[in-house]
């Protein structure tokens, strides 16, 4: 019986990280993703949708929705004043606000996504991509591997 022994020259993750294309194979994923996810995300007036950063290093890419709203969009659930219960005042006349300095809690409320520029939008908008897109993720990013130059 033969004995067959591995000598790894790299370590692991270097040989991962090359596999993968490195910093841009990981940033070519994440500008994928968030292609993939936009339809998901909430856009009443498409800045959550617009204001965006990707970003990536050799392990990974990060996408970043920059909006102050957008943590609450992703949540679903209507964040209130802990003494009001109100989400935000308003003068009636499309300005809203809110009391300063008093950090809002989630409420038992869901928000409701307006369908009217993105028919899919709903919290949790990368799980949701992930549900209906995975496989088109994951063949664009195996055909990206195909085509980069080593």
């Amino acid at each position: 019986m033969a004995k067959i022994v591995f000598e790894w020259k790299k370590p692991l993750l270097e040989i991962g990280a090359k596999k993968t294309g490195g910093r841009k194979g990981m940033l070519y994923l994440a500008n994928t993703a968030k292609r993939l996810m936009e339809p998901y995300v909430p856009a009443d007036t498409l800045t959550l949708s617009q204001n965006v950063r990707v970003s990536a290093d050799e392990k990974n890419g990060q996408i970043h929705y920059l909006s102050p709203y957008a943590h609450y969009q992703w949540e679903g659930t209507l964040y209130v004043d802990p003494k009001t219960k109100k989400g935000a005042f308003t003068n009636g006349e499309g300005m809203f606000w809110s009391r300063p300095k008093v950090a809002k809690i989630p409420s038992d409320r869901k928000l409701h996504h307006s369908g009217f520029r993105h028919p899919l939008a709903t919290s949790h908008w990368d799980t949701a991509m992930m549900t209906a897109r995975r496989d088109d993720l994951v063949k664009a990013f195996d055909q990206y591997l195909k085509e980069r130059k080593l």
